[in-house]
């Protein structure tokens, strides 16, 4: 399972944002150094050398717009928990506990990020997973989209204003339109919004699963031993 979460992570966080990055990166190499020539499409065949070595490019493609995004986006912990309000008593909760067991005194209470990550880190240390996995390259996979499809519009905003767009079909050439590109742009436009809303969504998963982790095995460690108490009696 370990092994298959960090495949998926390493697919949605990385490959998918580097391929649409790459994309946009030949879009722009297109517009700026060969902006009439048609660009044929039509089904060929590539060694599986090249297939390797394009998968590694759009790989390291994403890790790069990883970094841009993270420079885009601070970090979501101390904005997300002081917008959860009706989670606020047990953020509070989680805090004080945790200066408790650290022998904190009430000045060196944990921040907002300190408390998610050590709720975070204690909830994997004790085996609580739950959804953690999924949220963590959900996250990462909008907020990587996020960039790489900025990058796209931006491709696609220059391509509009260079003419000579052609693509070279199996029959006949097709001239792309600057009305056509327009519309692409509008699409990707739209998607980078609910791009970034898919991201702020997974982000406040995360956060509050590991408040909701730390809170429940401080709190409720024993329920469970008491209710089997009850059933045996």
């Amino acid at each position: 399972m370990d092994k298959l979460s960090f495949t998926l992570y390493e697919f949605f966080g990385y490959f998918l944002p580097g391929v649409v990055g790459v994309s946009a990166i030949t879009i722009l190499f297109w517009t700026l150094f060969l902006p009439v020539e048609p660009v044929p499409i039509h089904v060929f065949e590539l060694s599986k050398l090249w297939y390797f070595g394009l998968a590694v490019v759009a790989y390291y493609a994403g890790h790069v717009l990883q970094a841009i995004s993270r420079s885009l986006f601070k970090n979501p912990d101390d904005s997300i928990l002081a917008s959860q309000a009706d989670m606020a008593p047990l953020v509070k909760r989680a805090r004080a506990q945790l200066a408790t067991h650290l022998s904190l005194t009430e000045p060196e209470t944990p921040s907002s990020g300190v408390t998610v990550r050590l709720c975070d880190e204690l909830a994997l240390q004790y085996g609580q997973l739950g959804d953690r996995d999924v949220f963590v390259y959900r996250e990462g996979f909008y907020r990587g989209s996020f960039a790489s499809f900025i990058l796209l519009d931006l491709a696609l905003v220059v391509r509009a204003i260079v003419p000579g767009a052609t693509l070279l079909l199996p029959t006949k050439k097709f001239p792309v339109s600057c009305w056509r590109l327009i519309f692409f742009i509008a699409v990707v436009t739209v998607s980078i919004f609910f791009l970034k809303q898919r991201y702020k969504h997974f982000a406040a998963l995360r956060v509050m699963r590991g408040i909701l982790a730390y809170v429940s095995l401080s709190c409720f460690h024993d329920l469970g031993k008491k209710g089997n108490d009850g059933t045996k009696g």
